[in-house]
């Protein structure tokens, strides 16, 4: 998204932003990332997952590991009641460590060939326990099927879930898939939203239902005694600077050339940690989720013996 225009990214954001309140409490599709990713995603903890939350005018129809559908509202024939059917919604998820950047992973998840209409950025919510610890940039291409009277469109974005990782959902809007009903006029959402309408906007919508919900693998944990040297304190966060939240960090000391255990806690809902410490020694901070584990600097620190 860098370089392209700020006005579109701005929008974006704030869209995706907004829409993270709405998403709460609509029925969702969660996509366990350990799950669908195969040993792409293996390294992820189990407890991370991609939501998907329907458009308001959506409910959930049926879902798998890797994808699922949702049925929208009737459209019909603005001079024929009866022909017509209901809008629909598909998506579809896949993981991307090929792509050089989220644009790129777009690009290459979207499943139809058809002509891009509009791309920008997007910034994906990253929640933990109910509350949102930060954002994680991403990219979306939204196309439209040929045709002058085609109303089918397909919005694919893609946004890093870790580092040169990319999670890529593909949403397909094929229902209605054509604007115009020929003799019995054109087809209306509602019966008064053009159809190609419709489904531009409901692409969107679909986007920003999109969270990342869980805490990420940490990459980074600061170590720091207080000025009397009795307490050990810093941040844990991943690789996006994100808090990760009420996380066990266990403190190890030194001891003949091998660090042991001493005591553990947890991480409060900002990322950081407070441990009391003993006697004067070396000191670290450890902690894992997953197969990620990560461990501070040592800190020389503690009560001097007497």
């Amino acid at each position: 998204m860098r370089g392209r225009s700020l006005l579109l990214t701005a929008s974006a954001v704030f869209i995706a932003t907004a829409a993270s309140v709405f998403a709460a409490s609509q029925p969702v599709d969660r996509v366990r990332v350990a799950d669908v990713g195969g040993a792409l995603t293996a390294d992820l903890p189990p407890t991370v997952f991609v939501s998907l939350a329907p458009p308001a005018d959506y409910v959930r129809n049926a879902a798998s590991a890797e994808h699922g559908d949702w049925t929208g509202p009737e459209y019909w024939a603005s001079g024929k009641r009866d022909q017509g059917g209901r809008a629909s919604i598909s998506w579809t998820i896949r993981f991307d460590n090929r792509s050089p950047g989220s644009e790129a992973a777009a690009r290459a998840g979207q499943i139809r060939s058809w002509g891009e209409t509009l791309h920008g950025g997007v910034s994906v919510p990253h929640v933990v326990l109910g509350r949102q610890v930060g954002t994680i940039d991403g990219d979306f291409v939204l196309a439209v099927a040929a045709g002058a009277s085609n109303a089918s469109h397909e919005l694919a974005m893609a946004f890093a879930v870790a580092p040169h990782l990319y999670a890529v959902v593909d949403f397909l809007l094929t229902s209605p898939a054509a604007s115009s009903a020929g003799a019995a006029g054109e087809y209306l959402v509602l019966g008064s939203i053009p159809a190609s309408t419709w489904n531009r906007g409901q692409a969107l919508r679909a986007m920003t239902g999109v969270h990342v919900e869980g805490n990420l693998p940490p990459t980074r944990i600061s170590a720091k005694a207080t000025s009397d040297g009795r307490v050990l304190h810093g941040i844990l966060a991943d690789a996006f600077r994100h808090p990760v939240i009420r996380t066990p960090v266990m403190l190890e000391s030194l001891r003949a050339g091998s660090w042991r255990k001493v005591t553990s806690t947890r991480t409060d809902f900002t990322g950081a940690y407070s441990i009391r410490i003993g006697r004067r020694a070396e000191y670290r901070v450890v902690a894992g989720l997953g197969r990620a584990s990560i461990a501070s600097v040592a800190v020389r620190a503690g009560r001097p013996q007497s």
